[in-house]
């Protein structure tokens, strides 16, 4: 008797304390490119990176506008011009061609370089607000819904998240005094 009474205590224990068998887990999936969307940080994250690449663009048609000038210069003068003068020029020329067919290498480069450094926080903030949103509404899981092939169900959460951020960008007035 005392045996069958300590194996009953003992599997009333595992029961009551087995996480998988006592709390139902509740799971959910995000389009986490969505959020990043919706938030603000995004469309400024997105004006300056088109800012960015607006100024790339102008050094580059700058730098051809030069090189076209040069060569004008070069093939109208260069019957006129001495040898080392032509040698000037045409390295001048080559100089700036060198950057033009580096500017592709370059601009990709530094595109990429500015989108990491100002879309980061913006995914990060996404990411903490996922957590809270999850946190709050009982998520255990909350899966990425772009990586899922198969799943088992569960509930999209950016209609909650759509509602958390249109909560928080909503700033409440201080009365004018």
């Amino acid at each position: 008797m005392k045996n069958f009474l300590s194996i009953g205590l003992v599997m009333i224990a595992l029961l009551a304390f087995n996480p998988f068998l006592s709390a139902q887990s509740k799971s959910g999936y995000i389009s986490i490119d969505e959020v990043v969307q919706l938030m603000p940080e995004y469309k400024k994250s997105m004006a300056d990176i088109a800012q960015f690449d607006s100024a790339l663009q102008i050094n580059y048609g700058e730098t051809l506008k030069e090189l076209n000038r040069q060569d004008s210069i070069f093939k109208a003068d260069s019957v006129k011009m001495g040898n080392a003068v032509k040698i000037a020029n045409k390295e001048k020329m080559k100089k700036l061609l060198v950057e033009l067919q580096g500017f592709e290498q370059s601009y990709q480069q530094q595109m990429q370089q500015k989108q990491e450094e100002l879309m980061a926080p913006v995914a990060q903030k996404a990411n903490q607000l996922i957590s809270e949103v999850a946190k709050a509404n009982g998520y255990t899981y909350v899966f990425r819904k772009e990586a899922l092939v198969v799943s088992p169900e569960g509930d999209d959460i950016l209609p909650l998240v759509k509602k958390k951020l249109a909560a928080s960008a909503v700033v409440p007035k201080t009365p004018a005094k």
